[in-house]
């Protein structure tokens, strides 16, 4: 009897080992999978932060160049207004003093300029380059009577 009872030790303890390898080998697979996601985790991470450092870049940079675009913007207000005030002023005078003239005195013309000179001859119509085309038309007397030949 104690062979017998030797031998289904032997096979329950066959059995606990290959139950044991069957738990450790899922145990390897789930460490394995938890690795992988952990090191996928640590990287989309390190992308999260790597996006954050360059949207804080952005704003950054954006705020500056915001802050320069309001520096401008308030310069030129002010040149305007310096410019409407100085327009303000310079038509208060004119309503203020009007200017006098004695009765006789015109105030002077404006300077004629020179009529420009005019070639004699009109320039030729330059002709298209395929040349199937008719030549066009002169468009000097367009309501000029057609000449009826005497006999």
């Amino acid at each position: 009897m104690k062979l017998n009872d030797l031998k289904k030790a032997v096979a329950k303890a066959q059995q606990d080992l290959q139950t044991a390898e069957g738990k450790a080998a899922d145990l390897r697979r789930k460490a394995k999978a938890a690795k992988a996601k952990t090191e996928q985790t640590r990287m989309e991470y390190k992308r999260a932060r790597k996006a954050a450092k360059q949207a804080k870049k952005l704003a950054s940079a954006a705020e500056d160049q915001s802050r320069e675009q309001c520096q401008v913007l308030e310069k030129a207000q002010k040149r305007l207004a310096k410019a409407l005030k100085k327009l303000g002023q310079g038509k208060a005078k004119q309503k203020a003093k009007p200017v006098r003239r004695p009765a006789g005195v015109h105030p002077p013309a404006p300077p004629k300029q020179p009529p420009t000179k005019q070639p004699a001859v009109a320039p030729k119509p330059r002709r298209p380059a395929g040349g199937s085309q008719p030549p066009p038309a002169v468009t000097g007397s367009a309501t000029s009577s057609p000449v009826i030949p005497t006999i």
